[in-house]
Protein backbone atom coordinates (compact mmCIF):
# COMPACT_ATOMS: atom_id res chain seq x y z
CA UNK A 1 0.00 0.00 0.00
CA UNK A 2 2.71 1.98 0.11
CA UNK A 3 3.30 3.09 -3.34
CA UNK A 4 -0.13 4.05 -3.63
CA UNK A 5 -1.08 7.91 -2.72
CA UNK A 6 -3.08 9.04 0.05
CA UNK A 7 -5.89 12.06 -0.43
CA UNK A 8 -5.69 13.55 2.94
CA UNK A 9 -7.57 16.73 2.15
CA UNK A 10 -6.56 20.30 4.29
CA UNK A 11 -8.14 20.74 7.36
CA UNK A 12 -9.19 17.15 7.45
CA UNK A 13 -8.03 14.54 10.06
CA UNK A 14 -8.66 11.59 7.53
CA UNK A 15 -6.62 8.97 8.01
CA UNK A 16 -3.93 7.63 5.08
CA UNK A 17 -5.99 4.03 4.66
CA UNK A 18 -9.02 5.91 3.83
CA UNK A 19 -7.17 8.92 1.70
CA UNK A 20 -5.78 5.76 -0.17
CA UNK A 21 -9.10 4.34 -0.62
CA UNK A 22 -10.29 7.51 -2.06
CA UNK A 23 -7.64 7.59 -5.12
CA UNK A 24 -8.06 3.65 -5.69
CA UNK A 25 -11.78 4.41 -6.44
CA UNK A 26 -11.32 8.02 -8.25
CA UNK A 27 -8.12 6.78 -10.09
CA UNK A 28 -10.56 3.38 -11.04
CA UNK A 29 -13.07 5.66 -12.07
CA UNK A 30 -11.48 7.61 -14.37
CA UNK A 31 -9.48 4.82 -15.54
CA UNK A 32 -12.98 2.71 -16.69
CA UNK A 33 -14.94 5.87 -17.14
CA UNK A 34 -14.51 5.90 -21.13
CA UNK A 35 -14.12 2.21 -21.58
CA UNK A 36 -17.29 0.29 -23.34
CA UNK A 37 -19.34 -2.44 -21.08
CA UNK A 38 -18.31 -0.89 -18.22
CA UNK A 39 -21.36 0.56 -16.77
CA UNK A 40 -21.74 -1.72 -13.56
CA UNK A 41 -18.01 -1.20 -12.53
CA UNK A 42 -17.94 2.72 -13.54
CA UNK A 43 -21.38 2.47 -10.95
CA UNK A 44 -19.47 0.85 -8.36
CA UNK A 45 -17.33 3.25 -7.94
CA UNK A 46 -19.06 6.29 -8.25
CA UNK A 47 -21.51 5.22 -5.60
CA UNK A 48 -18.67 3.47 -3.02
CA UNK A 49 -16.77 7.01 -3.78
CA UNK A 50 -19.86 9.10 -3.04
CA UNK A 51 -20.36 6.47 0.35
CA UNK A 52 -17.09 6.88 1.23
CA UNK A 53 -16.66 10.51 0.56
CA UNK A 54 -20.19 10.95 3.31
CA UNK A 55 -18.88 9.12 6.02
CA UNK A 56 -15.52 10.90 5.88
CA UNK A 57 -17.30 14.11 5.81
CA UNK A 58 -19.76 12.87 9.10
CA UNK A 59 -16.73 10.70 10.66
CA UNK A 60 -13.66 12.88 10.35
CA UNK A 61 -15.04 16.14 9.29
CA UNK A 62 -13.68 16.16 6.02
CA UNK A 63 -15.14 19.52 4.54
CA UNK A 64 -17.31 18.58 1.05
CA UNK A 65 -16.34 21.05 -1.78
CA UNK A 66 -18.55 22.22 -4.70
CA UNK A 67 -16.71 24.44 -7.14
CA UNK A 68 -19.02 26.41 -9.68
CA UNK A 69 -21.72 26.30 -7.50
CA UNK A 70 -23.94 29.31 -8.47
CA UNK A 71 -23.74 28.55 -12.83
CA UNK A 72 -24.63 24.72 -11.36
CA UNK A 73 -27.81 25.90 -9.78
CA UNK A 74 -28.43 28.31 -12.91
CA UNK A 75 -28.09 25.08 -15.80
CA UNK A 76 -30.05 22.92 -13.43
CA UNK A 77 -32.72 25.49 -13.02
CA UNK A 78 -33.14 26.26 -16.91
CA UNK A 79 -32.76 22.44 -17.33
CA UNK A 80 -35.44 22.00 -15.19
CA UNK A 81 -37.18 24.81 -16.67
CA UNK A 82 -37.97 22.84 -19.93
CA UNK A 83 -40.20 20.29 -18.45
CA UNK A 84 -42.73 23.32 -19.21
CA UNK A 85 -42.71 22.03 -22.60
CA UNK A 86 -40.53 19.16 -22.86
CA UNK A 87 -41.59 16.89 -25.69
CA UNK A 88 -41.09 13.58 -23.56
CA UNK A 89 -41.05 14.80 -19.68
CA UNK A 90 -39.99 11.30 -18.48
CA UNK A 91 -37.27 11.48 -20.58
CA UNK A 92 -36.09 14.92 -19.48
CA UNK A 93 -36.29 13.94 -15.99
CA UNK A 94 -33.93 11.08 -17.05
CA UNK A 95 -31.12 13.16 -18.63
CA UNK A 96 -31.66 15.67 -15.87
CA UNK A 97 -30.84 13.02 -13.28
CA UNK A 98 -27.53 11.49 -15.61
CA UNK A 99 -26.42 14.78 -16.99
CA UNK A 100 -26.67 17.26 -14.07
CA UNK A 101 -27.45 15.44 -10.61
CA UNK A 102 -24.72 12.99 -11.48
CA UNK A 103 -22.07 16.08 -12.93
CA UNK A 104 -22.61 17.64 -9.67
CA UNK A 105 -21.60 14.70 -7.93
CA UNK A 106 -18.64 14.31 -10.02
CA UNK A 107 -17.80 17.98 -9.50
CA UNK A 108 -18.17 17.58 -5.76
CA UNK A 109 -16.27 14.64 -5.07
CA UNK A 110 -12.85 15.71 -7.28
CA UNK A 111 -13.27 18.90 -5.74
CA UNK A 112 -13.56 17.55 -2.01
CA UNK A 113 -10.68 15.15 -2.37
CA UNK A 114 -8.10 16.42 -4.76
CA UNK A 115 -7.45 19.93 -2.80
CA UNK A 116 -3.41 19.61 -4.27
CA UNK A 117 -1.62 20.24 -7.04
CA UNK A 118 0.25 16.78 -6.55
CA UNK A 119 -3.38 15.04 -5.96
CA UNK A 120 -3.99 15.79 -9.53
CA UNK A 121 -0.63 15.20 -11.30
CA UNK A 122 -1.26 11.11 -9.70
CA UNK A 123 -4.90 10.86 -10.99
CA UNK A 124 -3.19 12.22 -14.47
CA UNK A 125 -0.79 9.53 -14.62
CA UNK A 126 -3.78 7.25 -14.29
CA UNK A 127 -5.67 9.04 -17.25
CA UNK A 128 -1.89 8.92 -19.24
CA UNK A 129 -1.68 5.02 -18.54
CA UNK A 130 -5.57 4.46 -19.68
CA UNK A 131 -4.38 6.70 -22.89
CA UNK A 132 -1.72 4.32 -23.75
CA UNK A 133 -4.14 1.36 -23.54
CA UNK A 134 -6.94 2.43 -25.68
CA UNK A 135 -4.64 3.39 -28.56
CA UNK A 136 -2.74 0.20 -28.31
CA UNK A 137 -6.14 -1.50 -28.13
CA UNK A 138 -7.22 0.78 -31.21
CA UNK A 139 -4.29 -0.40 -33.03
CA UNK A 140 -4.56 -4.02 -32.52
CA UNK A 141 -8.08 -3.56 -34.28
CA UNK A 142 -6.79 -1.87 -36.65
CA UNK A 143 -4.62 -3.81 -38.10
CA UNK A 144 -6.66 -7.01 -37.55
CA UNK A 145 -9.47 -5.31 -39.60
CA UNK A 146 -7.50 -3.94 -41.65
CA UNK A 147 -5.99 -7.25 -42.51
CA UNK A 148 -9.16 -9.59 -42.92
CA UNK A 149 -10.32 -6.34 -45.74
CA UNK A 150 -13.39 -5.39 -43.70
CA UNK A 151 -15.07 -1.88 -44.50
CA UNK A 152 -14.44 1.13 -42.01
CA UNK A 153 -17.22 1.10 -38.93
CA UNK A 154 -16.50 4.17 -36.54
CA UNK A 155 -18.24 1.91 -33.82
CA UNK A 156 -15.54 -1.03 -34.11
CA UNK A 157 -13.20 1.19 -34.28
CA UNK A 158 -13.42 3.03 -31.22
CA UNK A 159 -11.89 0.06 -30.15
CA UNK A 160 -12.61 -0.31 -26.46
CA UNK A 161 -14.79 3.15 -26.56
CA UNK A 162 -18.06 3.06 -27.45
CA UNK A 163 -17.69 4.73 -30.94
CA UNK A 164 -15.48 7.39 -32.83
CA UNK A 165 -16.43 10.18 -31.71
CA UNK A 166 -16.49 9.12 -27.52
CA UNK A 167 -12.96 8.12 -28.66
CA UNK A 168 -11.66 11.29 -30.37
CA UNK A 169 -13.17 13.09 -27.95
CA UNK A 170 -11.24 11.53 -25.09
CA UNK A 171 -7.85 12.15 -26.77
CA UNK A 172 -8.49 15.85 -26.97
CA UNK A 173 -9.62 15.38 -23.13
CA UNK A 174 -5.67 13.30 -22.72
CA UNK A 175 -3.52 15.79 -24.56
CA UNK A 176 -3.75 19.05 -22.83
CA UNK A 177 -2.27 17.23 -20.02
CA UNK A 178 0.14 15.28 -22.27
CA UNK A 179 1.72 18.10 -23.65
CA UNK A 180 1.80 19.53 -20.32
CA UNK A 181 3.67 16.92 -18.56
CA UNK A 182 6.42 17.74 -21.52
CA UNK A 183 6.59 20.88 -20.70
CA UNK A 184 6.91 20.17 -16.63
CA UNK A 185 9.31 17.18 -16.96
CA UNK A 186 11.43 18.76 -19.60
CA UNK A 187 14.59 18.52 -18.46
CA UNK A 188 13.70 14.69 -17.73
CA UNK A 189 14.88 13.03 -20.89
CA UNK A 190 13.64 9.55 -20.10
CA UNK A 191 10.43 10.79 -19.05
CA UNK A 192 10.20 13.10 -22.28
CA UNK A 193 11.03 10.55 -24.88
CA UNK A 194 8.16 8.50 -22.76
CA UNK A 195 5.86 10.80 -23.30
CA UNK A 196 6.38 11.68 -26.41
CA UNK A 197 5.83 8.12 -27.62
CA UNK A 198 2.18 8.57 -25.74
CA UNK A 199 1.84 11.72 -27.42
CA UNK A 200 2.70 9.51 -30.92
CA UNK A 201 -0.06 7.03 -29.90
CA UNK A 202 -2.64 9.18 -29.04
CA UNK A 203 -2.22 10.65 -32.87
CA UNK A 204 -2.83 7.18 -34.32
CA UNK A 205 -5.36 6.61 -32.21
CA UNK A 206 -6.70 9.86 -33.71
CA UNK A 207 -6.51 9.25 -37.29
CA UNK A 208 -7.90 5.79 -36.50
CA UNK A 209 -11.50 7.22 -35.52
CA UNK A 210 -11.20 9.17 -38.95
CA UNK A 211 -12.67 11.80 -36.88
CA UNK A 212 -11.91 15.69 -38.63
CA UNK A 213 -12.92 17.79 -35.71
CA UNK A 214 -10.20 16.21 -33.01
CA UNK A 215 -7.28 18.03 -35.63
CA UNK A 216 -8.28 21.59 -35.21
CA UNK A 217 -9.01 20.77 -31.45
CA UNK A 218 -5.13 20.22 -30.97
CA UNK A 219 -3.74 22.51 -33.04
CA UNK A 220 -5.94 25.02 -30.48
CA UNK A 221 -4.60 22.97 -27.76
CA UNK A 222 -1.12 23.21 -28.55
CA UNK A 223 -1.65 27.15 -29.35
CA UNK A 224 -3.26 27.75 -25.96
CA UNK A 225 -0.77 25.66 -23.79
CA UNK A 226 1.75 27.33 -25.57
CA UNK A 227 0.57 30.60 -25.06
CA UNK A 228 -0.71 29.84 -21.02
CA UNK A 229 2.85 28.50 -20.34
CA UNK A 230 4.73 30.70 -21.70
CA UNK A 231 3.44 33.20 -18.94
CA UNK A 232 4.94 30.68 -16.46
CA UNK A 233 8.16 30.45 -17.96
CA UNK A 234 8.87 33.08 -20.42
CA UNK A 235 13.05 32.51 -20.64
CA UNK A 236 13.50 32.81 -24.40
CA UNK A 237 16.52 30.33 -23.77
CA UNK A 238 14.16 27.43 -22.76
CA UNK A 239 11.31 28.45 -25.56
CA UNK A 240 14.32 28.59 -28.48
CA UNK A 241 14.95 24.76 -27.43
CA UNK A 242 11.05 23.91 -27.46
CA UNK A 243 9.58 26.00 -30.46
CA UNK A 244 11.09 23.58 -33.40
CA UNK A 245 9.35 20.80 -31.71
CA UNK A 246 6.33 22.74 -31.09
CA UNK A 247 6.43 24.19 -35.17
CA UNK A 248 7.00 20.12 -36.20
CA UNK A 249 3.51 19.30 -33.85
CA UNK A 250 1.80 21.53 -35.73
CA UNK A 251 3.04 20.56 -38.98
CA UNK A 252 2.25 16.59 -38.39
CA UNK A 253 -1.20 17.49 -36.80
CA UNK A 254 -2.15 19.37 -40.01
CA UNK A 255 -0.64 17.36 -42.67
CA UNK A 256 -3.08 14.06 -40.62
CA UNK A 257 -6.06 16.17 -40.94
CA UNK A 258 -5.27 16.79 -44.47
CA UNK A 259 -4.65 12.74 -45.05
CA UNK A 260 -8.10 12.27 -42.90
CA UNK A 261 -9.95 15.09 -44.77
CA UNK A 262 -9.05 12.41 -48.06
CA UNK A 263 -9.99 9.04 -46.48
CA UNK A 264 -13.20 10.82 -45.48
CA UNK A 265 -14.06 11.92 -48.85
CA UNK A 266 -12.79 8.14 -50.36
CA UNK A 267 -14.79 6.67 -47.52
CA UNK A 268 -18.39 9.01 -48.20
CA UNK A 269 -17.71 10.73 -51.16
CA UNK A 270 -21.45 12.67 -50.88
CA UNK A 271 -20.64 13.75 -47.60
CA UNK A 272 -16.72 14.14 -47.10
CA UNK A 273 -16.12 17.64 -48.78
CA UNK A 274 -17.16 20.01 -46.01
CA UNK A 275 -19.48 22.32 -48.44
CA UNK A 276 -21.43 18.86 -48.56
CA UNK A 277 -21.38 18.09 -45.39
CA UNK A 278 -25.12 17.51 -44.00
CA UNK A 279 -24.27 19.23 -40.88
CA UNK A 280 -25.66 22.45 -42.79
CA UNK A 281 -28.86 21.11 -43.36
CA UNK A 282 -29.16 19.83 -39.75
CA UNK A 283 -27.75 23.29 -38.00
CA UNK A 284 -29.95 24.88 -40.13
CA UNK A 285 -33.05 22.62 -38.21
CA UNK A 286 -32.11 23.38 -35.13
CA UNK A 287 -31.98 26.81 -35.68
CA UNK A 288 -35.31 26.75 -36.98
CA UNK A 289 -36.36 24.34 -33.53
CA UNK A 290 -34.43 27.32 -30.78
CA UNK A 291 -36.66 30.58 -32.71
CA UNK A 292 -39.76 28.05 -32.28
CA UNK A 293 -39.31 27.99 -28.46
CA UNK A 294 -36.95 30.21 -27.63
CA UNK A 295 -37.22 30.76 -24.26
CA UNK A 296 -37.67 27.09 -22.56
CA UNK A 297 -36.52 24.66 -25.53
CA UNK A 298 -38.31 21.12 -26.09
CA UNK A 299 -36.62 19.12 -23.13
CA UNK A 300 -33.44 18.39 -21.75
CA UNK A 301 -31.69 15.72 -23.20
CA UNK A 302 -29.43 15.03 -26.81
CA UNK A 303 -32.43 12.69 -28.31
CA UNK A 304 -35.06 15.56 -28.14
CA UNK A 305 -33.70 16.85 -31.34
CA UNK A 306 -34.56 13.23 -33.08
CA UNK A 307 -38.25 13.49 -31.34
CA UNK A 308 -39.04 17.28 -33.22
CA UNK A 309 -37.26 16.13 -36.11
CA UNK A 310 -38.53 12.01 -37.36
CA UNK A 311 -37.95 13.03 -40.54
CA UNK A 312 -33.92 14.13 -40.50
CA UNK A 313 -33.22 11.24 -38.33
CA UNK A 314 -35.00 8.85 -41.20
CA UNK A 315 -33.49 9.85 -43.88
CA UNK A 316 -30.03 9.94 -42.21
CA UNK A 317 -29.74 7.60 -38.59
CA UNK A 318 -26.34 9.47 -37.95
CA UNK A 319 -28.48 12.72 -37.56
CA UNK A 320 -29.88 12.45 -34.61
CA UNK A 321 -28.87 15.57 -33.02
CA UNK A 322 -27.78 18.99 -33.74
CA UNK A 323 -24.31 17.67 -34.36
CA UNK A 324 -23.06 20.75 -32.42
CA UNK A 325 -22.88 21.20 -28.42
CA UNK A 326 -24.61 24.87 -28.58
CA UNK A 327 -27.30 24.00 -30.44
CA UNK A 328 -28.30 21.12 -29.00
CA UNK A 329 -28.45 23.03 -25.55
CA UNK A 330 -30.60 25.70 -27.45
CA UNK A 331 -32.79 22.88 -28.97
CA UNK A 332 -33.11 21.45 -25.09
CA UNK A 333 -33.36 24.60 -23.13
CA UNK A 334 -33.93 27.66 -25.45
CA UNK A 335 -31.46 30.67 -25.68
CA UNK A 336 -31.32 30.63 -21.58
CA UNK A 337 -29.84 27.27 -22.19
CA UNK A 338 -27.19 28.20 -24.41
CA UNK A 339 -26.36 30.94 -21.62
CA UNK A 340 -26.29 29.00 -18.62
CA UNK A 341 -24.09 26.29 -20.27
CA UNK A 342 -21.47 29.17 -21.60
CA UNK A 343 -21.75 30.04 -17.81
CA UNK A 344 -21.02 26.75 -16.24
CA UNK A 345 -18.30 26.51 -19.12
CA UNK A 346 -17.01 29.71 -18.16
CA UNK A 347 -16.88 29.16 -14.36
CA UNK A 348 -15.13 25.92 -15.25
CA UNK A 349 -12.19 27.89 -17.47
CA UNK A 350 -12.18 30.42 -14.68
CA UNK A 351 -11.37 27.68 -11.98
CA UNK A 352 -8.19 26.82 -13.79
CA UNK A 353 -6.68 30.55 -14.36
CA UNK A 354 -3.95 31.93 -12.23
CA UNK A 355 -1.98 34.91 -12.25
CA UNK A 356 1.36 35.57 -13.59
CA UNK A 357 3.23 35.06 -10.43
CA UNK A 358 1.14 32.16 -8.91
CA UNK A 359 2.31 30.12 -11.99
CA UNK A 360 6.00 31.05 -11.93
CA UNK A 361 5.74 30.34 -7.71
CA UNK A 362 4.82 26.12 -8.94
CA UNK A 363 5.47 24.41 -12.26
CA UNK A 364 2.97 21.89 -11.15
CA UNK A 365 0.05 24.33 -10.61
CA UNK A 366 1.10 26.06 -13.96
CA UNK A 367 1.09 23.13 -15.88
CA UNK A 368 -2.75 21.82 -14.38
CA UNK A 369 -4.05 25.81 -15.51
CA UNK A 370 -2.70 25.99 -18.85
CA UNK A 371 -4.07 22.40 -19.23
CA UNK A 372 -7.62 23.17 -18.16
CA UNK A 373 -7.70 26.18 -19.93
CA UNK A 374 -6.48 24.31 -23.36
CA UNK A 375 -8.82 21.57 -22.43
CA UNK A 376 -12.47 23.54 -22.22
CA UNK A 377 -11.04 25.63 -25.33
CA UNK A 378 -9.90 22.06 -27.46
CA UNK A 379 -13.36 20.42 -25.92
CA UNK A 380 -15.67 23.76 -27.17
CA UNK A 381 -13.62 23.28 -30.91
CA UNK A 382 -14.26 19.34 -31.23
CA UNK A 383 -17.80 19.49 -30.17
CA UNK A 384 -18.59 22.61 -32.58
CA UNK A 385 -19.39 19.66 -35.59
CA UNK A 386 -20.26 17.18 -32.99
CA UNK A 387 -21.73 16.43 -29.50
CA UNK A 388 -20.00 14.14 -26.96
CA UNK A 389 -20.14 16.07 -23.99
CA UNK A 390 -22.11 13.69 -22.21
CA UNK A 391 -22.41 11.34 -19.66
CA UNK A 392 -19.06 9.51 -19.83
CA UNK A 393 -16.96 12.25 -21.41
CA UNK A 394 -18.84 14.73 -19.45
CA UNK A 395 -17.73 13.40 -16.07
CA UNK A 396 -14.26 12.47 -16.67
CA UNK A 397 -14.33 16.73 -17.88
CA UNK A 398 -16.07 17.51 -14.07
CA UNK A 399 -13.92 15.60 -12.41
CA UNK A 400 -10.74 16.97 -14.03
CA UNK A 401 -11.95 20.32 -13.83
CA UNK A 402 -13.21 20.65 -10.60
CA UNK A 403 -10.22 19.23 -9.34
CA UNK A 404 -7.88 21.46 -11.38
CA UNK A 405 -10.18 24.06 -9.69
CA UNK A 406 -9.60 22.93 -6.16
CA UNK A 407 -6.19 22.32 -6.25
CA UNK A 408 -5.69 25.49 -7.43
CA UNK A 409 -7.94 27.85 -5.21
CA UNK A 410 -5.21 28.06 -2.46
CA UNK A 411 -2.75 29.78 -4.96
CA UNK A 412 -5.23 31.58 -6.65
CA UNK A 413 -6.27 32.93 -3.21
CA UNK A 414 -2.62 33.65 -1.87
CA UNK A 415 -2.00 35.67 -4.87
CA UNK A 416 -5.37 38.18 -4.18
CA UNK A 417 -3.75 38.66 -0.70
CA UNK A 418 -0.26 38.74 -1.80
CA UNK A 419 -0.87 40.84 -4.77
CA UNK A 420 1.59 41.24 -8.04
CA UNK A 421 4.88 40.33 -7.81
CA UNK A 422 7.33 43.25 -8.62
CA UNK A 423 9.43 42.61 -11.47
CA UNK A 424 12.94 42.22 -9.50
CA UNK A 425 11.65 39.73 -7.00
CA UNK A 426 10.61 37.11 -9.75
CA UNK A 427 13.20 34.31 -10.32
Amino acid sequence: MGGIPALLPDGSKVPESIGRTAFLLLAGYVLVLPTAGTVALRNLLFFSALLLTLFAAARWRLALRLPFTIPWIVYATVAIASLAYAIDPAYTLGEIKAEIAYGIIATMLAATWLTRPRAVEDLLIVLVAGSVVMALFACRQEVRETLRGLAFDPARHGALHSGAGDYSTYIVVVMPFLFGMLWRYRSARHTVIVLGVVVALNLVGAMITRNRAVFPALLVQVVVLTVLLARADAAWERWRRLLPWIGLFVAAVAGLFAVQMALRIDINPASGPLGQDPRWEIWAVAWENIRANPWFGSGFGRRVFSFLNPAVVQANGQHWHAHNLLLDKGVQMGLPGILAFALLIFAAARGAWLPRDALRRDEAAAMLSAGGVALVIGLLVKNTTDDFFVRDQGYLFWVLMAGIAAALSPLRAGASRSGPVDAGQRP
